[in-house]
């Protein structure tokens, strides 16, 4: 009876592993990613990028004018590693003049982290009143998929940004 028991736990047990083994791979017997398998995908956060502050260098006079100089942060909210982050931004005053602009990468930023790009000669030598046009050029989550859609332009800080439409 004991043995009876135990060949029918195996068959039982070979036989989930047979269908497991059939849901976990595709067509061609290709492994398909475990989220696709459950069909539960985990919703992914955001990236967000600000600009907390922005210096002023230079000493005022002929030889060595004033400028503005942002910082630019970018913070990994999301529930994934960003592979890749380039951004590019365009400053203007509120009166609508240009004030230079910056392209920045970030690379590897894990979860709940951020990183943060110092020095950025604008055109300007002060940084009150200017506003920045956030453009997303590539982002890339570790896993390979595009997190462009996922980076959010932050509206405070010393240069508030503002997302430009794709």
């Amino acid at each position: 009876m004991f043995a009876l028991a135990a060949c029918l736990a195996l068959f039982a047990m070979d036989k989930a592993l047979a269908d497991a083994k059939e849901q976990l791979t595709g067509r061609n017997g290709v492994a398909l990613p475990l989220q696709q398998v459950i069909r539960n995908e985990r919703p992914r956060g955001p990236v967000f990028v600000a600009i907390p502050i922005a210096y002023v260098f230079g000493l005022g006079g002929d030889r060595s004018p004033t400028y503005c100089s942002p910082t630019i942060r970018a913070d990994n909210s999301s529930n994934m590693p960003v592979e890749e982050l380039i951004v590019g931004i365009e400053y203007q005053t509120k009166d609508g003049r240009a004030a230079g602009g910056t392209v920045t990468r970030y690379d590897k930023i894990k979860i709940g982290h951020q990183d943060t790009h110092y020095f950025y000669q604008l055109t300007v030598s002060d940084c009150r009143g200017l506003e920045g046009k956030l453009t997303v050029v590539h982002c890339i989550y570790s896993s390979g998929a595009d997190c462009s859609g996922d980076v959010q332009a932050v509206g405070f800080g010393t240069i508030p940004l503002h997302l430009s439409p794709r």
